[in-house]
């Protein structure tokens, strides 16, 4: 089929070099304007910008994908993945087939931005992802395919994108080959049993000392390594990352939410209910470094602020 793809982090990056390495025509690929990131505050293209760019695709980076409308009727479908902006119908509907979205959960389930941190937040065991046909809502088309995957216990948010991205990749192409073969088969969502994966806030980084270290070990892995837990300490001027964690052997440790044991090579901070390893964290404009390391060179004592 000859498709033009919108995405676009490394996330869709992925879904990208998918489609392009199988039998449909990549024709045209639509991605975000070039940003200023990091602390140089450099312009930088997104991973999908860049994947076509080194691929000698034609690309679009329009304000609003509504722009590229015109262009996208010229073709048999738009396949979109983490684009970051909502279709207007004008879009939706320009390609002969629609557009079909590859969402990074088990429809209904986790419809919305940020669906593979809430998932680990949340603590689920299992998530996949859904090859959609868009409509006018958000994440509520009729799903065609899906495709499941475990959650182990410490895989971190960073991991499982890249598990979903290759689980996407597979299963768009498949369901490209289905859509041509004129045996795809869409089934309504059932509404009732959709849940909702907001976008991440900085209130969403904050561990909270006074919960269960399970629910904050989790916290923890879910904003790995792109964004980082946080944590604040009276010592230290802004914001530590905490990059990793674990929950510890059952100990008698006695510590309050936020007291900190930091000793023998060890970072351990009591939470309301249970204890809280500390393995990776990293200071305001240092790099990040594991627990030992950290305590060669700074004290850590008394208590996070809670």
């Amino acid at each position: 089929m000859n498709v033009v793809f919108a995405g676009t982090p490394e996330f869709a990056a992925t879904i990208l070099r998918g489609l392009m390495d199988s039998q449909n025509q990549v024709g045209l690929v639509i991605s975000q304007p070039d940003a200023r990131r990091g602390r140089g505050r450099k312009t930088a293209s997104p991973p999908v910008a860049k994947t076509a760019i080194e691929a000698g695709l034609p690309l679009r980076q329009p304000a609003r994908i509504s722009e590229a409308a015109g262009e996208i009727s010229t073709f048999d479908i738009l396949v979109v993945a983490a684009y970051g902006q909502l279709l207007r119908p004008d879009t939706l509907y320009a390609a002969t087939n629609g557009a079909y979205n590859v969402h990074a959960s088990l429809l209904p389930a986790y419809r919305g931005a940020a669906p593979i941190e809430r998932a680990i937040m949340a603590g689920e065991t299992q998530t996949g992802v859904t090859i959609m046909r868009m409509d006018e809502g958000l994440d509520t088309g009729p799903t065609a395919l899906q495709r499941h995957c475990q959650i182990s216990p410490d895989t971190t948010g960073g991991e499982l994108t890249q598990i979903l991205a290759d689980l996407g990749a597979k299963a768009i192409v498949d369901g490209l080959n289905l859509l041509e073969e004129q045996s795809l088969t869409l089934t309504p969502q059932d509404s009732l049993k959709a849940t909702y994966a907001a976008r991440l806030s900085v209130e969403d980084t904050i561990l909270r000392w006074e919960g269960k270290a399970k629910m904050e070990h989790d916290r923890v892995r879910a904003l790995a390594p792109r964004m980082g837990a946080r944590v604040f300490h009276a010592a230290v001027d802004g914001p530590i990352k905490i990059l990793r964690t674990r929950i510890p052997d059952e100990g008698d440790y006695d510590l309050g939410p936020g007291k900190i044991y930091a000793a023998n090579k060890r970072i351990l901070v009591g939470c309301g209910r249970g204890v809280l390893e500390i393995l990776e964290l990293q200071k305001p404009g240092s790099r990040s470094l594991d627990a030992a390391s950290y305590l060669l060179g700074n004290r850590l004592e008394g208590r996070f602020e809670l």
